[in-house]
Protein backbone atom coordinates (compact mmCIF):
# COMPACT_ATOMS: atom_id res chain seq x y z
CA UNK A 1 0.00 0.00 0.00
CA UNK A 2 1.19 3.86 -1.17
CA UNK A 3 1.15 6.53 0.46
CA UNK A 4 -1.88 8.57 -0.19
CA UNK A 5 -3.27 12.83 0.93
CA UNK A 6 -4.09 11.23 4.51
CA UNK A 7 -0.66 10.49 5.40
CA UNK A 8 -0.30 14.46 3.97
CA UNK A 9 -3.36 15.37 6.22
CA UNK A 10 -1.75 13.29 9.00
CA UNK A 11 1.03 15.25 9.16
CA UNK A 12 -0.83 18.33 8.77
CA UNK A 13 -2.49 17.57 12.30
CA UNK A 14 0.99 16.83 13.97
CA UNK A 15 1.62 20.70 13.05
CA UNK A 16 -1.94 22.08 13.87
CA UNK A 17 -1.04 20.24 17.14
CA UNK A 18 2.45 21.71 18.08
CA UNK A 19 0.96 25.16 17.00
CA UNK A 20 -1.77 24.15 19.63
CA UNK A 21 1.12 23.97 22.19
CA UNK A 22 2.62 26.93 21.29
CA UNK A 23 -0.64 29.02 21.83
CA UNK A 24 -1.38 27.75 25.17
CA UNK A 25 2.29 28.23 26.05
CA UNK A 26 1.84 31.72 25.43
CA UNK A 27 -1.70 32.21 26.92
CA UNK A 28 -1.37 30.34 29.53
CA UNK A 29 2.12 30.18 31.19
CA UNK A 30 4.52 33.27 29.52
CA UNK A 31 1.65 35.81 29.89
CA UNK A 32 0.27 37.62 32.28
CA UNK A 33 -1.56 40.29 30.19
CA UNK A 34 -5.84 39.50 29.87
CA UNK A 35 -5.94 40.55 26.44
CA UNK A 36 -3.22 38.13 25.41
CA UNK A 37 -4.60 35.27 27.35
CA UNK A 38 -8.32 35.82 25.26
CA UNK A 39 -6.78 36.39 21.56
CA UNK A 40 -5.03 32.67 22.53
CA UNK A 41 -8.27 31.18 23.54
CA UNK A 42 -9.28 32.29 20.57
CA UNK A 43 -6.45 31.04 18.28
CA UNK A 44 -6.81 27.72 20.45
CA UNK A 45 -10.24 27.41 19.15
CA UNK A 46 -9.62 27.82 15.62
CA UNK A 47 -6.50 25.27 15.91
CA UNK A 48 -9.30 22.88 17.61
CA UNK A 49 -11.50 23.90 14.36
CA UNK A 50 -8.86 23.11 11.94
CA UNK A 51 -8.23 20.16 13.55
CA UNK A 52 -11.45 18.66 12.89
CA UNK A 53 -11.61 19.89 9.48
CA UNK A 54 -8.52 17.79 8.87
CA UNK A 55 -10.09 14.77 10.58
CA UNK A 56 -13.10 15.13 8.34
CA UNK A 57 -11.03 14.88 5.70
CA UNK A 58 -9.45 11.60 6.96
CA UNK A 59 -12.77 9.71 7.46
CA UNK A 60 -13.60 10.70 3.73
CA UNK A 61 -10.40 9.28 2.59
CA UNK A 62 -10.35 5.94 4.63
CA UNK A 63 -13.89 5.73 3.32
CA UNK A 64 -12.59 5.56 0.04
CA UNK A 65 -11.31 2.67 -1.00
CA UNK A 66 -9.99 4.14 -4.82
CA UNK A 67 -7.82 6.90 -3.45
CA UNK A 68 -5.17 7.99 -5.68
CA UNK A 69 -1.82 7.01 -4.80
CA UNK A 70 1.31 9.82 -4.27
CA UNK A 71 4.48 8.21 -6.17
CA UNK A 72 6.96 7.27 -3.40
CA UNK A 73 9.69 10.30 -4.66
CA UNK A 74 7.35 12.72 -4.18
CA UNK A 75 6.07 11.70 -1.16
CA UNK A 76 9.34 11.22 0.52
CA UNK A 77 10.57 15.49 -0.95
CA UNK A 78 6.87 16.38 0.36
CA UNK A 79 7.56 14.49 3.85
CA UNK A 80 11.23 15.86 4.08
CA UNK A 81 9.29 19.53 3.77
CA UNK A 82 6.71 19.15 6.31
CA UNK A 83 9.79 17.51 8.60
CA UNK A 84 11.99 20.30 7.82
CA UNK A 85 9.29 23.00 8.59
CA UNK A 86 8.60 21.24 11.90
CA UNK A 87 11.92 21.76 12.77
CA UNK A 88 11.78 25.63 12.15
CA UNK A 89 8.73 26.01 14.53
CA UNK A 90 9.83 28.56 17.29
CA UNK A 91 7.89 30.24 19.64
CA UNK A 92 8.39 33.91 20.01
CA UNK A 93 8.17 36.32 23.08
CA UNK A 94 4.47 37.65 23.47
CA UNK A 95 3.84 40.87 25.13
CA UNK A 96 0.79 42.64 23.87
CA UNK A 97 -1.92 41.28 21.30
CA UNK A 98 -0.29 42.99 18.28
CA UNK A 99 2.46 40.74 18.58
CA UNK A 100 0.94 37.98 19.24
CA UNK A 101 -0.97 38.65 16.04
CA UNK A 102 1.49 39.49 14.31
CA UNK A 103 3.44 36.24 15.04
CA UNK A 104 -0.06 34.15 14.69
CA UNK A 105 -0.11 35.75 10.98
CA UNK A 106 3.64 34.88 10.07
CA UNK A 107 3.10 31.38 11.45
CA UNK A 108 0.16 30.87 9.35
CA UNK A 109 1.49 32.48 5.99
CA UNK A 110 4.49 29.68 6.77
CA UNK A 111 2.31 27.06 6.67
CA UNK A 112 -0.14 28.18 3.48
CA UNK A 113 3.07 28.43 1.73
CA UNK A 114 4.11 24.76 2.84
CA UNK A 115 0.67 23.82 1.70
CA UNK A 116 1.17 25.24 -1.37
CA UNK A 117 4.65 23.89 -1.99
CA UNK A 118 3.15 20.34 -1.51
CA UNK A 119 0.06 20.92 -3.47
CA UNK A 120 2.58 21.86 -6.36
CA UNK A 121 4.62 18.90 -6.19
CA UNK A 122 1.60 16.97 -6.24
CA UNK A 123 0.85 18.01 -10.13
CA UNK A 124 3.47 16.12 -12.40
CA UNK A 125 0.80 16.78 -15.37
CA UNK A 126 -2.63 18.50 -16.25
CA UNK A 127 -5.01 15.51 -15.52
CA UNK A 128 -3.53 15.86 -11.83
CA UNK A 129 -5.43 18.98 -10.87
CA UNK A 130 -8.77 16.75 -11.19
CA UNK A 131 -7.47 14.35 -8.46
CA UNK A 132 -9.12 14.07 -5.26
CA UNK A 133 -5.66 14.26 -3.54
CA UNK A 134 -5.88 17.86 -5.61
CA UNK A 135 -8.97 18.82 -4.94
CA UNK A 136 -8.71 18.49 -0.93
CA UNK A 137 -4.98 20.12 -0.67
CA UNK A 138 -6.93 22.90 -2.66
CA UNK A 139 -9.87 22.76 0.29
CA UNK A 140 -7.27 22.69 3.21
CA UNK A 141 -5.24 25.98 1.01
CA UNK A 142 -8.81 27.97 0.88
CA UNK A 143 -9.61 27.25 4.50
CA UNK A 144 -5.58 28.59 5.27
CA UNK A 145 -6.37 31.24 3.22
CA UNK A 146 -9.60 32.41 4.93
CA UNK A 147 -7.60 32.44 8.83
CA UNK A 148 -4.70 34.41 7.09
CA UNK A 149 -7.28 37.05 6.01
CA UNK A 150 -9.36 36.96 9.41
CA UNK A 151 -5.92 37.23 11.42
CA UNK A 152 -4.68 40.10 8.61
CA UNK A 153 -8.34 41.66 9.51
CA UNK A 154 -7.69 41.76 12.94
CA UNK A 155 -4.37 43.47 12.99
CA UNK A 156 -6.03 46.74 10.67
Amino acid sequence: MGYNVADIINKAVKIAIRRRTIYENIGQEKCDNLPVKIISKVLLKEVDRTIEYYEEFLKEINNDVEFEEIDFSIYDKMSFLINDFNRRIDTAEINNVKEYLLFSLGFEKSVYSLLINIQGRFVINANDIQTKTYKILAAIIDNKARLIAMLDKALQ
